[in-house]
């Protein structure tokens, strides 16, 4: 049986009319009223707990929960807008009227519903380690967990803090502050292993080849995942009413798999991609200093060939690594060009603090170029999949270079989207 499952909980259809019909009342204002006349729904979401929701570099989310949260602003009529903010203050948040609802993979506990109020639950799922998998017999049991020689590792301020302090307060704890890089901290040995919902340690596993979830069917209690709200019945029953809909229409295990099967492992790629654009900047005013060309073919063909060699030792076909690197290259280019024709517009003289080309920059984009043909590497099968084109234009758009150069931006990710 799997731990993670949905819920079947049903309104009566005439209590749910009647309340409904109350909570929409003109004569009562309330939280609807405001989103109505605001014309926005403010969501909440942490950004840091896939498939539920993730924040990028440039503050785009994705994730299962925002599609979800997308669908409840447009039945309201209203625009959506995501707000950031975190496990650890998350109930401070929804207090201080940040958001007008939270939908984030966020689980109902006591201590929150002391506070505020939670939809009809989406999803049942309980907490199971993940550790490398070499070490997946020695922590079956909270008991084998709960020991001094034990290095038990937690992002702060959730339910997988307070579980971890409740249930395991002999082990070694530390308290890691980032949820999206903390799992690495295991695959690195820095840990033995993390405690968290199910579902997480089954997305996890998938990214990181070297973890294994253990016994996920069978988590240690259960935890049921729902909407966070304030306390406005009106808002809970519109909502209840809503989620209840998709619930009882059974696409949620559907859209959970996908969520699941999404291409969360293009995220080094596309932070590669983004981090190279982004020294174009650098690279304009070092060649803005030495009053050096912007291109330079025969350089040009050095960093392609280089890049090609690597690329070949890693299985990559040649054809693919010289279009993409050209991209690259190409898509810097342009950058330099806009800014070279702004200076020269405003008259600007030498950059006292521009890097070394040389020293600096050229080992940076040397890096950067191992990690891009690594990640190229890794996500083959996926960025070559004709059916896949969709979720990976979706897990690749968001560069914070394309507030730096829209154009270029879409040069640089061309080789990996479908043409538009």
């Amino acid at each position: 049986m799997r731990a993670t499952t949905f819920c079947r909980l049903r309104l009566q259809p005439a209590i749910l009319v009647g309340l409904l019909a109350t909570a929409l009342a003109p004569a009562h204002a309330n939280r609807l009223d405001d989103i109505a006349a605001r014309g926005v729904l403010r969501v909440g979401g942490t950004g840091d707990y896939k498939p539920f929701g993730y924040r990028s570099a440039d503050g785009g989310f994705v994730g299962m929960d925002v599609e979800l949260a997308g669908e409840l602003a447009r039945s309201l009529g209203v625009r959506l807008q995501l707000v950031p903010t975190s496990w650890s203050t998350l109930m401070a948040d929804l207090d201080a009227d940040k958001f007008d609802l939270a939908l984030s993979g966020v689980s109902v506990t006591a201590e929150r519903q002391k506070q505020a109020l939670f939809s009809v639950p989406y999803l049942h799922d309980g907490k199971t380690p993940i550790t490398r998998c070499a070490n997946v017999g020695r922590f079956q049991t909270l008991a084998q967990i709960d020991r001094p020689d034990v290095r038990l590792i937690v992002n702060p301020g959730g339910t997988n803090e307070r579980f971890a302090r409740a249930r395991a307060p002999h082990a070694q704890l530390t308290v890691y502050p980032d949820n999206v890089t903390i799992f690495g901290q295991v695959v690195d040995g820095a840990a033995d292993l993390m405690v968290t919902d199910a579902i997480e340690t089954r997305l996890q596993q998938r990214l990181h080849p070297q973890l294994c979830a253990v016994h996920p069917e069978a988590p240690f209690d259960a935890v049921d995942k729902a909407i966070l709200l304030p306390r406005d019945p009106a808002l809970k029953t519109y909502v209840d009413h809503w989620l209840q809909q998709r619930l009882d229409g059974g696409g949620m295990q559907i859209r959970l798999d996908r969520w699941l099967a999404f291409p969360w492992g293009l995220e080094p790629l596309r932070q590669a991609i983004d981090q190279r654009l982004l020294l174009a900047q650098h690279v304009a005013r070092a060649k803005w200093n030495a009053k050096a060309a912007i291109e330079d073919l025969p350089r040009e063909e050095q960093v392609i060939a280089a890049a090609v060699r690597q690329g070949t030792t890693l299985g990559l076909p040649e054809a693919w690594v010289r279009t993409v690197f050209r991209a690259q290259i190409e898509a810097s280019k342009t950058v330099q060009r806009a800014l070279y024709r702004r200076w020269e517009a405003e008259g600007i003289g030498r950059f006292d603090d521009a890097p070394d080309l040389a020293k600096t920059i050229r080992p940076q984009l040397d890096r950067l170029t191992t990690e891009l043909l690594r990640s190229m590497a890794d996500n083959e099968a996926v960025l070559h999949d004709a059916s896949r084109k969709a979720d990976v234009a979706v897990a690749m758009h968001a560069l914070q270079a394309r507030a730096l150069d829209p154009a270029a931006a879409d040069q640089a990710l061309a080789p990996f989207l479908p043409p538009k």
